[in-house]
């Protein structure tokens, strides 16, 4: 019976921990790095368990995704069907039975959400802080949403965000009041009331007051190291909500991207798949064709819009990934008996036309095939790559022991004394170099901060193409046009268009961080971090140092070649883990906040300039019938007030972020880095330190006794040299069927 990767793993860790036990005791337990490589080879099995693979499910509104993610899996999981809308990202993962975790809100976080929403808006900066439990709050937000919705224009695609947000805290207060707390905490749904988690996911009211979805599902259809997120629609015009969907798409390892039939490519798809292809997401990115059978006459029209599709694609994603099915189809296939007797009618109605249902059944089966190669190469890169280099490093360890402790046991008595000679000479050139080594690491280390540190001033220097200058170019030449905002002075007053234009302001410049700051804080910080691992296999390079030789009588190389203690790393060797480090560390970039902010001392300024303007005018107009009055000079003005004062307070956040960034990231990186690059050297040498002492024991040992460790080391050489052949073709063989599949 063939093992599954995760099985021939642990089989080969078992062998690995007998090579260990097998030298421990032919060394009597002398050695603590045996014990050490024991330790990390018997977590191997558990980390690999415990590891998750991401696949986001994405689309703009009604593309299908709730849909899709019930096909696949087989069950009625998420809220679909007309009039729905998926109110926040949904994660599904395997459980031991059906249960939804609904993780909510603070207090605090919701009322900051609807402080932030309300900056700038006449009045509210002579109020205390904003708390949506007290009746006047709430009574006071009511107020302003219907002067938002009766004087501020309604946008092209609706209401204005920070109306919606109003709107759904309103409405959601409720219902949740109950159940939200001072902390962030959560309740469940499990057995019978599952399905009540809808009500939570599918209501954007009551979605406002959730932080996080987690459904487990019980059965065989999802694996038990894959999450599947049902993500929010792409379209949506507010920052908060894509900072959300894109925060997933950079853990996702796989992305699903849906497209319906029924509307073909729109604008939105094309904008956000542009925001995709600018963080470089779209290295393993799949384009489902979702059919609306209901829409199309037959299999041609279906193939025309589609070539369409993809022909409108191309210009994007030139290497598009494309399938063509109907999610409602296979879902509706998958339900079978467990229909209602209005779908099981609409199924066989499809069913009739054999030509194109044949044609969604095969385009399914074709994607699962795909996903399912897609899914295995990411799985081993994620839960094998590293961990098969790991216990390749042990083995090349094991294989040094094995070695050194055979020469030892090999020697005959007149080799001894120039046996314990030679050891003598090894442990002080070992106490010697590890005193080198210690003091020029710190040196080397010190040369690299220094680095980091000159290469993140540059990234953040006002003067340079970096960051700050990046955004300050944005506010300075980002146009507030008081044209848009004129006749509403009139209607509304200067307090609401101001606060009109600084929302407006704000949403514009929050989606320029998102799409162009964001991903530019991600590359900088990927090249310094490729820039430390590089650094330190450098010093790898330099402290190869071939500074022993075991030339015992008995030794068993060829043609008079001593047997070097210390080899070549093999390639697999890998100086720096970055990221087992910084989960370790549970390191995380700093949270980015680059976003304006408005005092109350900012608002009177604006506000007082844009009055003694306007008098001045209005004087100016009664005394003079020559001068026409106009609010256009005062929200010129305005405008730029606003533009000088963000420009200041972005700066101050890129400076705050950049120290951050240094001090609280890549420092304390760099130090635990140095710390672990530095005990894996010193524990090379410390093996050659004490070689003296706990050799004197083993030539102590009668002849047989010899003899029989001599027997065990023969074995567990045999061992080492199966066990490498199998980790060499375990990564060969499976990076070579996934090669061949794609």
């Amino acid at each position: 019976m063939t093992l599954q990767p995760h099985e021939s793993i642990e089989h080969l860790v078992s062998d690995i921990i007998s090579v260990i036990d097998s030298l421990e005791a032919a060394s009597n337990h002398s050695d603590k790095s045996l014990a050490e490589s024991r330790q990390l080879c018997s977590k191997i099995p558990s980390h690999i368990s415990e590891g998750i693979l991401r696949v986001a499910v994405v689309g703009v509104i009604k593309s299908g995704k709730s849909t899709f993610i019930n096909a696949i899996s087989g069950k009625e999981l998420v809220q679909r069907g007309a009039g729905t809308v998926t109110s926040i990202t949904t994660r599904i993962r395997k459980g031991k039975k059906n249960r939804a975790v609904i993780h909510l809100k603070s207090w605090d976080d919701i009322n900051r959400e609807i402080e932030n929403s309300l900056a700038m808006f006449p009045g509210k900066e002579k109020l205390p802080p904003f708390d949506i439990r007290r009746t006047q709050d709430r009574q006071l937000l009511r107020r302003i949403f219907d002067t938002i919705v009766s004087d501020f224009p309604v946008t092209s695609l609706g209401l204005r965000p920070e109306a919606l947000l109003i709107r759904n805290a309103l409405d959601g207060y409720r219902h949740c009041l109950d159940v939200i707390g001072p902390d962030e905490q959560s309740i469940s749904f499990d057995a019978k009331s599952f399905d009540d988690h809808k009500q939570f996911t599918a209501d954007p009211a009551k979605a406002f007051y959730v932080r996080d979805v987690c459904l487990e599902v019980y059965g065989k259809t999802i694996d038990p190291n894959v999450e599947i997120a049902d993500c929010q629609g792409a379209d949506s015009t507010d920052p908060a909500v894509l900072e959300k969907i894109f925060s997933y798409l950079e853990a996702a390892n796989l992305i699903v991207y849906c497209i319906s039939s029924r509307t073909g490519l729109r604008q939105s798809d094309m904008a956000f798949l542009k925001r995709i292809k600018r963080l470089g997401l779209m290295e393993n990115i799949l384009f489902i064709f979702n059919c609306d059978l209901s829409e199309h006459e037959n299999l041609s029209n279906l193939k025309m819009i589609r070539d369409k599709t993809i022909a409108e694609l191309k210009f994007l994603v030139p290497d598009v990934i494309f399938y063509s099915f109907s999610a409602l189809y296979t879902l509706f296939d998958a339900l079978g008996t467990k229909l209602s007797s209005q779908n099981k009618k609409r199924l066989g109605l499809w069913q009739e036309d054999k030509e194109v249902s044949s044609f969604c059944a095969k385009e399914y089966v074709r994607f699962l095939e795909k996903f399912n190669r897609l899914f295995e190469a990411s799985r081993f890169n994620l839960f094998y790559a590293n961990h098969i280099e790991r216990l390749k490093i042990v083995t090349h360890m094991l294989d040094e022991k094995s070695q050194i402790l055979f020469d030892v046991f090999s020697a005959g008595l007149s080799d001894q004394e120039k046996a314990r000679k030679r050891l003598a000479d090894l442990e002080g050139n070992a106490r010697r170099l590890r005193v080198i080594v210690d003091n020029s690491i710190q040196g080397a280390v010190s040369a690299l901060r220094r680095e980091i540190e000159t290469n993140l001033k540059n990234a953040f220097l006002k003067d340079s193409e970096n960051i700050n200058k990046l955004v300050t170019d944005f506010i300075l030449h980002s146009p507030i046009d008081p044209q848009l905002y004129r006749e509403g002075v009139k209607e509304s007053g200067f307090k609401q268009i101001m606060y009109l234009m600084f929302q407006d302001f704000k949403r514009m410049l929050d989606l320029f961080i998102l799409e162009q700051i964001t991903p530019a804080l991600k590359e900088l910080v990927r090249i310094q971090e490729e820039r430390i691992e590089s650094y330190f296999k450098s010093l790898l390079d330099s402290y190869r140092i071939d500074y022993v030789t075991m030339d015992f009588p008995g030794n068993r190389q060829e043609d008079g070649v001593p047997f070097e203690m210390i080899k070549e790393e093999e390639e697999y060797s890998k100086a720096a883990d970055l990221e087992n480090i910084k989960k370790i560390l549970g390191l995380h970039l700093p949270n980015q906040i680059f976003s304006p902010e408005y005092t109350r001392a900012m608002q009177t300024n604006v506000m007082t300039d844009f009055s003694l303007h306007s008098l001045i005018l209005f004087v100016s107009a009664m005394m003079d019938k020559h001068i026409r009055f106009s609010f256009s000079p005062g929200l010129d003005r305005a405008a730029v007030k606003i533009k000088k004062k963000t420009l200041t307070i972005m700066q101050r956040q890129i400076n705050a972020y950049h120290l951050s960034l240094k001090q609280d990231y890549f420092f304390p990186l760099i130090d635990a880095v140095t710390r672990d690059f530095k005990d894996k050297i010193l524990q090379r040498f410390a093996m050659y330190e004490n070689l003296n002492k706990d050799m004197e024991s083993l030539f102590c040992l009668k002849q047989e006794e010899k003899n029989q460790h001599l027997t065990m080391i023969k074995k567990a050489e045999n061992d080492i040299i199966r066990i490498r052949a199998l980790l060499d073709e375990f990564s060969v063989d499976f990076r070579a069927g996934i090669e061949s599949s794609l």
